[in-house]
């Protein structure tokens, strides 16, 4: 099932991703490094926004939909009555403060960034009402259908000229649009009405410190932008961000897709088998989550060279390259992370372990970068952010083992190693026996992927051997 799920949510998720990239590629070519480097501030502070004041409905939407599915109108409408209570107020102090800000510019995209709050947050706890219900259709279509439109009505508008705020404005519409197509229907017959006291203090007593614990990751992920603005200027936030979401969002994605499939069926193994159950099935989400960490960021730092020239504007190479080993090894640390050892506090109901693993890796972050960004420049903004998810990661796994019982975690490192080395090796000697950028990409990329795909047969990877073996036997 694990397998089954993944690849229904590979396309659901997988698509948009594509289409993020051909958007990285177009507004990197469209917008000067210095508009790319407000639409990047803007991005990332709606990000925080959305993660310090919604991210914990959406957790609490994930985690108790399936044991209140049978009364399903009315848990929904709890949920709609949070969200309101919190985008009403939300809604009034954001135009207060773009209507005091000093900069006319930063004063329209504020008000850019309010509206962009509000879509997004909404949609995206319309993601996770699919996810929960597992509907990966449903997940797919809205996701989609946002990701295709954001990009044609940004580039469009970044081609007019529209600068930072065109796929600002993209995104929006996108966001909206998504939901009038597909998202709708789901709260037909759904009335907002505040859950119960006790219900309410369960729910806010499971998300908040998940919320803090998101909010300190975001300090890891995202200060790091602020921090350059701070100490260099919007230019170098611009370079910096096109090379770290290249980077770090698309292995990121990956691990996504995976842990968007895997984290239900754990959920489920527990309400339905108790922890021995979901201990097999975080044995089986953790190899994956392992190997297509390593091997995904050994494989895309083989190939790097390929994907930068291919998807980055000239102005941003240079930048991108340098960072780039860095930040998608950053990457592989923060989905492990987040999609492995994190869940034992998660399944464990002791989600308040995770503030101290949050605030240990955003000091850090915040320290280092102070400490590097002087002298080395973006660079040192890449190796704090590496730094900083070690840390916490390490820190995660150790507490994370007292608090739920987790598979043992020898047998996934060395697969995922092995599985890696061997993929990311194969995809670099493939790629440079071409001088063509697009043959060197195709082809690292096919032999890396199918050296790695053997490898994870012969090994038998989140039990895909046995599987197979049982489907067609002989």
């Amino acid at each position: 099932m694990l397998l089954r799920h993944t690849l229904y949510y590979f396309t659901a998720r997988g698509l948009p991703g594509l289409v993020n990239f051909a958007a990285l590629a177009v507004f990197t070519r469209l917008l000067a490094p210095e508009e790319f480097g407000r639409y990047a501030l803007v991005v990332v502070g709606v990000g925080l926004a959305n993660v310090i004041l919604f991210q914990w409905l959406r957790l609490v939407l994930a985690r108790f939909y399936q044991a209140n599915r049978h009364c399903r109108e009315q848990y929904l409408g709890g949920v709609l009555a949070l969200f309101l209570s919190v985008a009403v107020p939300v809604t009034g102090a954001g135009l207060l403060l773009a209507m005091v800000w000093p900069d006319p510019l930063w004063q329209y995209l504020l008000l850019l960034s309010v509206i962009l709050l509000l879509a997004q947050a909404w949609f995206e706890l319309n993601l996770s009402l699919a996810q929960a219900g597992v509907q990966p259709i449903l997940y797919g279509k809205l996701s989609g259908t946002k990701a295709a439109l954001s990009i044609v009505v940004g580039g469009s508008l970044a081609a007019l000229g529209w600068g930072a705020s065109a796929p600002i404005v993209g995104l929006i519409v996108a966001h909206a649009l998504s939901f009038i197509a597909f998202g709708w229907f789901a709260w037909r017959g759904v009335k907002p009405s505040l859950p119960g006291n006790d219900v309410l203090k369960s729910q806010l007593g499971y998300g908040l410190p998940l919320t803090v614990t998101f909010a300190l990751s975001w300090v890891v992920s995202g200060s790091d932008r602020l921090l350059i603005a701070w100490l260099l200027d919007e230019r170098s936030v611009g370079v910096y961000a096109a090379g770290y979401d290249l980077a770090f969002q698309t292995l990121m994605l990956v691990l996504t897709i995976i842990n968007t499939a895997a984290f239900p069926l754990a959920v489920k193994a527990l309400e339905r088998g108790g922890a021995p159950a979901a201990r097999r099935q975080l044995g089986e989400n953790g190899q994956l989550i392992f190997v297509a960490a390593i091997a995904g960021g050994s494989g895309f730092v083989a190939l790097a060279p390929q994907v930068v020239e291919i998807v980055i504007g000239a102005e941003f190479r240079s930048a991108a390259l340098a960072i780039f080993p860095w930040v998608v090894f950053a990457g592989a640390i923060a989905g492990i992370k987040a999609f492995h050892f994190d869940l034992a506090f998660q399944l464990g109901v002791a989600s308040r372990w995770l503030v101290l693993t949050g605030a240990v890796a955003a000091l850090s972050n915040l320290v280092l970068n102070i400490l590097l960004i002087p002298s080395f420049g973006i660079l040192g903004a890449a190796w704090a952010t590496l730094a900083a998810f070690v840390i916490s990661a390490l820190l995660s796994a150790v507490l994370g083992s007292r608090v739920f019982d987790m598979p043992s975690l020898g047998p996934m490192i060395g697969r995922a190693l092995v599985i890696g080395g061997l993929s990311g090796g194969v995809a670099w000697l493939a790629a440079g026996q071409f001088t063509s950028v697009w043959s060197g990409l195709v082809s690292g990329l096919l032999a890396g992927t199918v050296v790695g795909l053997v490898a994870c047969w012969l090994l038998n990877v989140a039990g895909v051997r046995a599987r197979l073996q049982h489907r067609f036997p002989g």
